[in-house]
């Protein structure tokens, strides 16, 4: 072993004092939400009872479960007496996590459904200036988008 230059290292290694290695603090890491997560009980844990009942939590629990999308968990959470920032909680956990995301395709039927639905009249007037036609698909493919 080579020799300690720091006379106070060698003392205190003479008398047996050991530093212990200092390690770095972690930074505080934000919490990780998954898509398996239980949204539901990680937005309801928290609430005190005073703010919101044990049996409103199990309602508002169970609306989240047995909907399907979060049209479906608003209509449900109307009749749930919670804070409207629990209910919008809720419903954005719903709306990331559970509603469908439309593919390419879907919005491509959905902007024939709705060039379909124009009047004849100016249907067959778009058809035959085709820049006007231009403009409105540009604007059915920016408002799928949005």
């Amino acid at each position: 072993m080579a020799p300690n230059s720091n006379p106070r290292s060698a003392r205190q290694q003479a008398h047996g004092i050991v530093r212990a290695p200092v390690s770095p603090v972690p930074a505080a890491q934000p919490d990780i939400v998954r898509p398996t997560d239980d949204h539901a009980y990680r937005i309801l844990n928290g609430i005190p009872d005073d703010v919101m009942s044990t049996d409103s939590k199990a309602d508002a629990w169970d609306a989240f479960y047995q909907s399907h999308h979060s049209q479906e968990l608003a209509q449900k959470l109307a009749n749930i007496d919670a804070p409207e920032q629990v209910k919008t909680d809720l419903w954005n956990a719903k709306r990331q996590f559970s509603d469908p995301v439309p593919s390419p395709l879907d919005k491509v039927t959905e902007a024939v459904h709705r060039v379909a639905a124009l009047d004849p009249n100016v249907l067959e007037s778009m058809e035959s200036k085709p820049n006007i036609l231009r403009a409105l698909m540009s604007s059915l493919r920016q408002g799928s988008e949005e």
